[in-house]
């Protein structure tokens, strides 16, 4: 009978040792050592920017506008890279120890991906210019056309409004203006053969997608999935009308497709992290996508950095398969011990990722 029992003690005890190994948390330093999908996202995101606006992927090929600052800025410019090209120019952050100054030196020096790519060479790139008086001068392969903002607004508009392209495709395209002044911001919607075209201020797009106003350019917006879309940094469900945004301390991913839980409180809490579907996160069920540890005490530890704790604590970048935060921690008295980003790579396993600790100055 003893002996039955020690074998079963036995057993249970190898079970749990087992399962606290699978559960420990896998931290290494440094950048991870090989490219792979979710790093070639976080650096197209970082290294081209906020002065880039990405419109398409199709086949190698990366199609972007770049971002009008100015008022003066009155056309939209267009841009091309492959896959083969953005690898090249950035296969150096692999085999570098000082991370932060090569991220850097990348997104500083990115003009040589820049190559043009015109409206004669994709029909989807539509010729747009901004008029005086802030009136659309627009060609595109099946029509041409003129739209005066202020007359379809029925207001009058201060200054010259900033434009830029917000999303193009085969059946048309949507641009974003700005009223740099009030901080009003506008949507305008064309078909591709000029049909149809509507302009909205932002405040107005969910009363206009529920009168079905904004159902002729569905086909425009960034899918989800069958039923959601993006538009003006939320997310409309097509077939209801209805228009979601996050609850005050949760985030949506780059792509819109994934929330983290609690992922804009500052610094965010330590202990089991969560990120849901957007489908789910909007139906109100409890199904997790990704479940994860963040232990601020293991961390400093592992950088030797001895801190009195966690100081500031953020995202910087996240999508489905890599989370990037941004950590500081805190001296005993006063001022910063140390600070290091957190490369959360889900890709292999969500709920048992690795983790990188390296500096890329973010």
């Amino acid at each position: 009978m003893k002996k039955i029992m020690l074998i079963t003690l036995t057993c249970a005890l190898l079970l749990f040792a087992c399962e606290k190994d699978e559960d420990k948390v896998t931290y290494q330093q440094g950048f991870p050592p090989e490219n792979s999908p979710a790093l070639t996202d976080f650096l197209q995101s970082h290294i081209l920017g906020y002065g880039s606006i990405f419109l398409f992927e199709e086949g190698d090929n990366f199609t972007y506008a770049i971002r009008n600052m100015n008022e003066n800025e009155n056309t939209i410019k267009y841009f091309q890279y492959t896959s083969s090209e953005f690898n090249e120019y950035t296969k150096r952050i692999f085999s570098t120890e000082n991370y932060a100054s090569v991220l850097n030196e990348l997104f500083n020096g990115k003009k040589g991906l820049r190559e043009a790519i015109s409206h004669e060479e994709d029909e989807r790139l539509p010729v747009v210019t901004l008029e005086e008086g802030n009136v659309l001068s627009i060609k595109t392969s099946q029509n041409e056309s003129s739209f005066s903002i202020p007359d379809n607004l029925e207001k009058e508009i201060e200054g010259k409004l900033l434009m830029n392209i917000y999303r193009t495709n085969e059946e048309g395209f949507i641009l974003e203006l700005e009223n740099e002044n009030t901080g009003e911001r506008y949507y305008f919607f064309a078909l591709h053969d000029l049909s149809e075209m509507d302009v909205f201020q932002d405040t107005e797009l969910a009363d206009a997608a529920g009168q079905e106003q904004l159902v002729p350019y569905y086909p425009l917006l960034e899918k989800i999935n069958d039923s959601l879309s993006v538009i003006d940094y939320q997310v409309i469900n097509t077939k209801t009308n209805e228009l979601f945004i996050t609850k005050d301390d949760d985030v949506f991913s780059e792509d819109y497709k994934y929330v983290y839980i609690n992922g804009k409180t500052e610094p965010i809490k330590e202990g089991t992290q969560k990120i849901q579907k957007v489908e789910d996160y909007i139906s109100g069920n409890k199904e997790i996508n990704a479940e994860f540890e963040l232990n601020y005490d293991e961390i400093d530890k592992e950088l030797n950095l001895e801190s009195a704790g966690i100081r500031l604590a953020d995202i910087a970048y996240f999508n489905e398969n890599c989370i990037i935060l941004s950590l500081e921690f805190a001296e005993a008295i006063t001022g910063s011990a140390g600070s290091t980003n957190v490369i959360i790579d889900l890709q292999e396993d969500k709920n048992n990722p690795t983790y990188y600790l390296v500096d890329l100055g973010l």
